[in-house]
């Protein structure tokens, strides 16, 4: 039967939340009104890649140092 662990779950997914936060705030600053719109723009791409590089790169990691 499958026990829940926890701890293991939030040595494998916490870094995963701390990205999706730092992404928010990203976005969040982004959308903030009177940024010059090259900023605004790096700031968009940057909470993207953010997601779309971090994500994978963890859990990769994760599974190389056979983290969890």
């Amino acid at each position: 039967m499958f026990r829940l662990d926890l701890a293991a779950a939030a040595i494998l997914y916490g870094p995963l939340l701390l990205l999706g936060l730092a992404a928010g705030a990203l976005r969040a600053l982004a959308s903030r009104p009177g940024l010059p719109p090259g900023r605004r723009r790096g700031l968009q791409a940057a909470w993207v890649l953010l997601l779309l590089v971090g994500a994978p790169v963890w859990l990769v990691l994760a599974a190389v140092l056979r983290v969890g």
